[in-house]
Formats: structure tokens, sequence, C-alpha cells
């Protein structure tokens, strides 16, 4: 025990009175009475924290030259062990050793350092009232708080996924698990797909996927069915340093994070229905809830989305007779929509926009969203060619969508078979 001496009759000043000759003489002498050397030490570099004033010797022993005092309650980093459990440590430029009855290993909370962050310069939003720590970790001093939906630029990513900010002057950090991308002042909104190429097209391949508002954050969607189309965006994965088997990807109306392992690059599902179940009896089962054996892929489709099997047929020939006259394809942005996509557009959109859950006709895959663009606008070609055509193959625009109504919608058509 080499403690520095405590005030006379305290406990430790007891246990130095009737402990010190035969703790010395067992470290420093051999079974033959011999003086042993100092014991090598091994390394082993973690955190201790003094639990009394202590020594620094020159070696590991009591008898070892003292170098000075580490008041109790300090915290220093140890570069070896000795043998003997001796503590190495380096005190004041030198190499010195304390004893590890008096010195206890605490455990220091993982942090990533703001030099490890990789640079960004990205808007993003609170998901929730949300501490901002000095270090990316829980373990860091607590800066401040930034209340639910606020909105900043971050300036780097650490390792482990947090975003750094400056905060009242300081360069704070905030977790990941409660942000997402702000996405306010991006281009208008066009279509899922909005321009990328077909090299960008995947789809999840599993019933119950999730979609995350950034890479290992919060659960944006989590029933997904297998099939759901997925427009890889490499920009904001870029934007946002996603680090690596993470991909970000446009679907299903939203912009979110999925692990790559969960997606493939071909539709799993197949492109016919031979099934009797009718449109009417898909509209008896639950919403946004149907079993994938209800859902197929429409296959000239470049995204080929999911639609309820009993509408492909008519689907169909309304796309034959759009070709007869364009020379192309309709272009399908968004069909069959789960309730946990439903609940999420719901909290995003408001209910001007977005049915409320349970509701909707994309929730039993008889709807369909063309791109809102242009041609398929109020006025457009394609929609004025549809609003005359549509009808006869079973898909209405019905007028609760016509232009000067609050719910204005010029590309969603329904299946009324």
């Amino acid at each position: 025990m080499d403690i520095t001496p405590p005030p006379a009759g305290s406990v430790l000043d007891r246990r130095r009175l009737f402990g010190v000759a035969a703790v010395a003489a067992a470290s420093l002498l051999g079974g033959a009475g011999m003086l042993l050397a100092p014991p090598p030490a091994t390394a082993a570099t973690t955190r201790v924290r003094t639990t009394a004033n202590l020594n620094v010797r020159a070696s590991a022993s009591a008898s070892g030259r003292r170098l000075g005092t580490l008041a109790k309650g300090s915290t220093v980093t140890t570069t070896g062990r000795a043998s003997n459990g001796w503590y190495r440590i380096t005190y004041r430029g030198r190499t010195g050793y304390v004893s590890n009855r008096y010195a206890k290993v605490v455990a220091v909370a993982k942090k990533t350092s703001a030099t490890k962050s990789t640079r960004i310069r990205v808007r993003v939003q609170t998901l929730a009232a949300l501490n901002v720590r000095s270090t990316a970790s829980t373990g860091g001093k607590r800066l401040g708080t930034l209340k639910q939906n606020a909105k900043f630029t971050a300036t780097g990513v650490a390792a482990n996924g947090w975003y750094r900010l400056s905060y009242r002057g300081k360069t704070g950090y905030v977790s990941h698990r409660y942000l997402k991308p702000d996405t306010s002042k991006e281009p208008a909104y066009t279509s899922t797909r909005n321009g990328l190429p077909t090299s960008a097209r995947y789809y999840f391949s599993a019933n119950g996927s999730d979609l995350s508002y950034l890479p290992n954050g919060s659960t944006m969607i989590g029933d997904l069915p297998a099939g759901t189309v997925a427009w890889r965006d490499t920009r904001m994965e870029r934007a946002h340093a996603t680090p690596r088997g993470w991909y970000c990807v446009r679907t299903a109306g939203a912009t979110g994070w999925v692990r790559a392992s969960a997606l493939r690059r071909s539709q799993p599902r197949t492109s016919t229905w031979s099934r009797r179940t009718t449109a009417a009896q898909v509209r008896r089962m639950p919403n946004g809830k149907l079993a994938s054996s209800n859902l197929v892929a429409i296959s000239w489709d470049p995204g080929q989305n999911l639609i309820a099997g009993p509408a492909l047929r008519d689907l169909t020939k309304l796309d034959q007779a759009f070709k007869r006259k364009f020379g192309r394809h309709l272009e399908i942005d968004l069909t069959y929509r789960t309730r946990g996509t439903q609940e999420y557009l719901y909290r995003e959109l408001g209910r001007m926009i977005a049915a409320t859950p349970g509701t909707s006709n994309h929730g039993w895959g008889l709807a369909i969203d063309f791109p809102e663009t242009r041609d398929y606008g109020f006025g457009g070609r394609y929609h004025t060619w549809l609003k005359a055509h549509s009808k006869s193959y079973g898909w209405v625009h019905h007028k609760v969508y016509e232009k000067g109504s609050p719910y204005a919608e010029a590309w969603h058509f329904e299946y009324m078979r």
C-alpha cells in the first residue's frame, strides 16, 4: 500500500501502521530473502482513478523513489501493469508507478471527436426535443436542448452517426436517431423516381421491410411489402456521408435509408393474375394490410409498381390504348400504399393532402398516381386524354379531385369496376 500518510487515527492510518512492513517484505523479498528487481510491466492501456492521495514511484514497489503525489480522485491513463499489479503511468514527463490497491479502473464512455467527423453541409430537422452534447455520445456534457421540429445545418457526421452542429458558439452533437433530412427547400416534387436512371432501381426482398429517416435512425415506415420499388439516390447518400452498407432510396412517396442487404435488383413478384378474387372482395380486406398474394407487379411500368391483382387487366388495357395514342407507356408514380406508409404521409403532409390512414384507395391497391408533371397536370395533354377515356377501362378521376377543389389532384385515378 503506497499512499501519502493520512491524518493520524484514520482508517488508512491504522492500515499503514499494521500492514506496511509485511506488504513491503512480500513485494521486495524472494523466498530466500533476496532483494528482487522491480517486476516488468505488461502493456494494458486503461483509465484509473485514485481512491486516496497516492505516491508515484520510480519503480513498481513501495521502496521505489517517490516522484510525486496524485491527489485523491485523480484520473490517469495507464500504459501498462506490472506483474505485482502496480500501474505504470507517465508523470511529469517520466515513467512512474502507482499501487493498484488504491487505483480503481473507471469506465469511460466511448466518444467520437469532432476531428473524426466527416464534413458535410446539410439541413436536418429534429423528430423530438433533443439534447445537444459536447461529444458524439450520450456521455457528453449537455450543452442545451433543441425543440421538436427544430431545423439546423449539420456540418459533420461522426463515425457513430451523430450529427455535428454549431450551438451557441460551441461545437455540439445530436443523435442521428431523432433526426430527419429537411427537404422543405428542395425542388418541387415530381415523382418518386424523380429522373433517376433505371440503373438506380431496386426492390425490397422481404415483406415487412423497414425504411429509416437516416442510417440506423428512427423507423419511418416499417411494413413495406416485398417487390416495392426503391430508387437509389446517391446524391443524398453523399450529402449525408452515408456509411457503408446503407442506401438512400425514394420509395412509396418517401425518401429514407435502408440496409443494402434488404434490397435486390430484380422484381420478386409475378406480373400475372389468375385468381378469381374481385376488386369488391379486395375492398373488404384490411386497408393497407393486403396479404402478399393479392399484389402483382405492373410489367410494362419502368418501376414495376405493385397493385391489387383484380385491377391489373384493365390498367393494362388502358395503357395499350394510351400507347396507341402517344407512342409510349403510361408513367406510374405511386400505387399500393401500406398502412404504415399512409400514417407517415398523413403526419408529413396533413389531412388536406393525405387521406386519413385506413381510408385511401391506395390502401387496397386500387388507385394510381401519375407523375406531377405538366402533361399529367390539369390541362395537360395526357390528363385531358385520360379524363376522356379512362372510365371506359374502369379507371376514374373523381370530381373531388377536380381543379379548384381543396383536394385537387390531377394525377390521382381510382379503379371502380
